[in-house]
């Protein structure tokens, strides 16, 4: 008997683009499906557009509504509890799948000891800077086979073993699935990627929400590392961290103002490499885009500086 996907969306003032991703999921080739739509207290009129777009469709579609807004891990929580399929599968409002992405998932579940699987996530048409900048982040893996995480717009999991964990919702936005995975791969479970399950992924449209996406990674990664007990942040964040630091004392030595330089361009030359093994840019890519790569990593930066504050510093939860 084939196994039941509830697909979970969730989304947040994203009507324009929830047309399109829904309009993909219809179309999945594989037969037992639901959709589950999460609207995370939206107030762009996304709740009239679900309820036309469900008189409309002949798939499966629950609504769920949040009178306030959870953010992600909340929203996902959410969904989870009214899906009634063997196999939980995520995607993202700004996302659009491929006809084959559910039946390419399911295939991982054969595997040996799998809680979870992913797949390969596809960058939507670039046509602006920032957009070019963004490209390529969504990188898991380079081949089929097991690994350590899965990316929160293609990912998906059994759902038994997955309400026994739930997403850590302590915080709205960031780390929450890699918390997840991190805390699967603890308890004995595998996680599969599958480069053939597609989905397209569009980045931001907008200069002002990729800068205030990057500041809340920022913040979302110190309080992911509090939780592991890993280095209190970004190594490349902390080596610029340090070159601030020592600009002060540069009137008093003029070593320190060198040593400040040499801090930057380490900072610099991991900034690039990340982006050049990870978001999978050419050269030609990074020098185009490097002086705009550096400005949104400041944003990332600042974020960091106060997850600091908050999580190290306050100690808030």
């Amino acid at each position: 008997m084939p196994q039941r996907v509830s697909i979970i969306v969730i989304t947040y003032n994203a009507k324009d683009d929830l047309r399109e991703c829904l309009q993909s999921l219809e179309k999945q080739d594989y037969g037992e499906v639901e959709i589950v739509v999460v609207n995370d207290a939206s107030t762009d009129g996304t709740p009239e557009f679900l309820q036309s777009f469900k008189a409309q469709t002949n798939s499966d579609l629950v609504i769920v509504t949040n009178e306030t807004n959870r953010g992600v891990a909340g929203a996902r929580n959410a969904g989870i509890r009214h899906c009634r399929g063997d196999i939980i599968a995520f995607t993202d409002s700004d996302c659009v799948a491929d006809p084959h992405w559910i039946s390419e998932l399911v295939k991982a579940y054969g595997h040996e000891k799998v809680a979870a699987a992913g797949g390969r996530i596809l960058d939507a048409r670039t046509d602006n800077i920032w957009k070019r900048s963004s490209r390529g982040l969504n990188h898991v893996a380079v081949s089929e086979g097991y690994v350590s995480y899965i990316q929160g717009c293609n990912m998906s999991f059994d759902s038994n073993i997955l309400r026994q964990y739930l997403f850590n919702d302590e915080i709205k936005y960031g780390y929450e699935e890699t918390l997840l995975c991190d805390y699967l791969i603890r308890d004995g479970h595998k996680i599969y990627y599958n480069p053939q399950a597609l989905v397209h992924h569009k980045h931001k449209a907008k200069l002002s929400s990729l800068l205030r996406q990057k500041y809340l990674r920022g913040v979302s990664s110190i309080w992911y590392r509090r939780k592991q007990n890993k280095f209190f942040m970004l190594k490349r964040h902390f080596v610029f961290l340090m070159a601030l630091l020592f600009i002060p004392f540069a009137a008093m030595n003029l070593s320190l103002l060198y040593f400040s330089l040499v801090l930057f361009i380490v900072f610099l030359g991991g900034l690039l490499r990340d982006e050049f093994i990870f978001g999978r840019k050419n050269v030609i890519d990074i020098m185009a885009i490097s002086p705009f790569l550096i400005f949104i990593e400041l944003f990332h930066f600042a974020g960091s500086c106060a997850g600091l504050i908050k999580f190290r510093l306050l100690n808030q939860s």
